[in-house]
């Protein structure tokens, strides 16, 4: 295969990787230059400032849109944003970027102009060895790759991974730097994602430390600014082949620019092959496969901005001889249109960011997973919970409203919805007739309760999606009585009171408390609640259980809520402050 098509491919599954880019609105250059800026520190592990930390703001998975660094003691300012959404992130020589907790109510850790960001970055771990062969000889130029199998706390990693890959040096030596504090298992040889490399061992099985197949692979433990050993006898052995060709719709450029075949380890994770599909066939191959379990998939797009083809990943086995004759069937991927309806009163008129309203607002959708019965080979409806896709995807309304949530794989979503600032609430997620491809499609009336469901190459369209002026906000202190402590990752929830409205997610509301056990909710729509604070609970340690998505969650916390009888109430822009609420073990 020629080196463009290598280099195409590799761009394909950054893309698909990556969030679907979301549209930036143009500035007013009337707005106030502090309404245009963000601002924040940078630290380290233990809280020292990080002076001359790049730091970069970008929209989505869009080119930087503001670089700067840290002054002397850590601080930055962005400035000259125009009105939108901002990943913000830093990065230093040795350290890696700390991944925050996963928080429902910023799940995907978006900022505005005007918000403040605190980031940490870490010392990277190191991990260095030798690679050699059964003589004892050092192995020149051989691909050695580490796999993040578990966090630093010992938690599984759930999205697929690329490994760190370095080649071997004339000793035989390799040195892999920047990796996150975990657990990790090394490998060398195989094809990998060495795009336009020479790799004389691309057809050789890997070799997992110490010198082993992946069942028995030691596993190797890398804390933060530490050096790890992981020394390599390198067994040489040949790998296996997984090849057959790529079958179904093509993308809409007649030249099939970008179409492959990405291979993913299923206990890992791990990524360990691509290849691209060649010839007028569009077969395929993939060499240096060892014995396992794996996932495949073929992708393809004609460019950066246009829709995009997959296959439904298939579970595949590999055991002790090439697996040939796959046939990977490319269908659309599945797309959700409507509009943002932006509903003003000028009796209240406290909708911050009203100018800017739209291009501040963003709809994100978010994959259900499968329940664990159904994660099998043959997924019930062509449903992928697979991690070659994106979990969740963005969208900000244009200037009309409109919002186009595309390249979403077969499952059920859910929505999260980020509103413009205080003083705005969502009101009600709607649906009306699908379009022409799946006529008898029932209109979902509740899809914030029911999530929606799409199949392979749904165009879903006329989903509505109603903000309305005039939330309330909550900003208080849980209070203990003397002698007692507060649990840590403590969350204060409030649920509806008023019987018409408890099947109503949208009245559902929580958020974290701080040191002290300070708390604010934001965006509450008007009306009664009960509200309480219980200990949050986690679908991993680094994720917290969501009330509106979580639908056992929400049973028991509105059962205790509604048992301890606890009630408030709000008026539209109402801003509730300095309240206490007892806590009650």
């Amino acid at each position: 295969m020629d080196r463009p098509s290598h280099t195409r491919l590799a761009f394909l599954f950054v893309v698909l990787l990556a969030s679907t880019a979301v549209a930036q609105q143009s500035a007013s250059e009337s707005k106030p230059a502090e309404s245009r800026v963000i601002t924040g520190r940078v630290v380290s592990e233990s809280g020292q400032p990080l002076p001359g930390a790049g730091v970069f703001a970008a929209i989505t998975s869009g080119p930087p849109a503001q670089r700067t660094s840290t002054d002397n003691e850590g601080y930055f300012k962005l400035q000259a944003l125009d009105p939108g959404f901002y990943r913000v992130s830093a990065s230093l020589p040795g350290y890696v970027i700390q991944t925050p907790q996963t928080d429902p109510t910023n799940p995907n850790a978006f900022y505005r102009p005007g918000d403040s960001v605190s980031l940490t970055l870490i010392k990277g771990g190191v991990i260095a060895g030798m690679v050699t062969n059964i003589e004892g000889q050092p192995v020149v130029n051989v691909l050695v790759r580490a796999y993040r199998v578990r966090d630093a706390d010992g938690n599984k990693v759930r999205s697929a991974t690329f490994a760190q890959p370095r080649m071997t040096d004339d000793r035989g030596y390799y040195r892999i730097y920047g990796l996150p504090a975990g657990t990790y298992v090394v490998a060398a040889g195989g094809q990998g994602q060495s795009f336009g490399a020479v790799n004389p061992y691309a057809n050789d099985a890997l070799t997992y430390a110490p010198a082993s197949t992946r069942d028995t692979a030691a596993e190797v433990i890398v804390h933060s600014g530490e050096e790890a050993t992981a020394d390599i006898r390198y067994r040489g052995e040949p790998g296996h082949s997984v090849s057959g060709k790529i079958t179904g719709a093509l993308p809409a450029a007649s030249t099939g620019t970008g179409t492959g075949v990405r291979l993913s380890d299923v206990e890992s994770h791990s990524i360990i092959g691509n290849a691209a599909a060649s010839g007028d066939d569009r077969t395929f191959q993939i060499n240096g496969v060892s014995d396992g379990e794996y996932e495949i998939s073929a992708l393809a797009t004609a460019g950066p901005n246009s829709d995009m083809l997959a296959s439904t990943p298939r579970r595949i086995a590999v055991k002790g001889a090439d697996l040939t004759g796959l046939e990977l069937v490319l269908a659309p991927m599945g797309s959700i249109a409507g509009r943002v309806k932006l509903e003003l009163d000028e009796k209240f008129n406290c909708g911050r960011r009203r100018d800017n309203a739209l291009p501040e607002t963003m709809i994100v959708v978010r994959r259900d997973p499968l329940p664990a019965t159904q994660k099998t080979s043959d997924k019930s409806e062509g449903q992928a919970d697979s991690v070659m896709f994106p979990v969740s995807t963005p969208s900000i309304p244009n200037a009309r409203g409109e919002i186009n949530l595309r390249n979403l794989s077969p499952a059920t979503y859910r929505f999260d919805i980020r509103l413009p600032g205080a003083g705005w609430y969502v009101r009600q997620i709607s649906a009306g007739p699908s379009n022409q491809r799946v006529p008898n499609r029932a209109p979902a009336t509740n899809l914030a309760t029911s999530g929606i469901k799409v199949k392979a190459g749904d165009k879903i369209t006329d989903i509505t999606i109603a903000i309305t002026e005039g939330g309330a906000g909550l900003r208080g202190r849980v209070a203990i009585a003397e002698g007692q402590t507060l649990p840590s990752g403590l969350r204060v929830y409030l649920v509806p009171a008023e019987r018409e409205n408890t099947d109503d997610v949208l009245r559902f509301f929580e958020g974290s408390t701080a040191d002290g056990g300070t708390f604010a909710i934001g965006n509450i729509a008007p009306g009664r609640y009960w509200i309480i604070a219980l200990p949050a609970e986690q679908i991993d340690a680094n994720t917290i259980k969501s009330i509106k998505s979580d639908s056992a969650l929400r049973a028991k916390v509105f059962r205790d809520a509604e048992a301890l009888k606890k009630e408030i109430s709000f008026k539209p822009c109402e801003r509730t402050i300095d309240y206490e609420l007892p806590y009650s073990p």
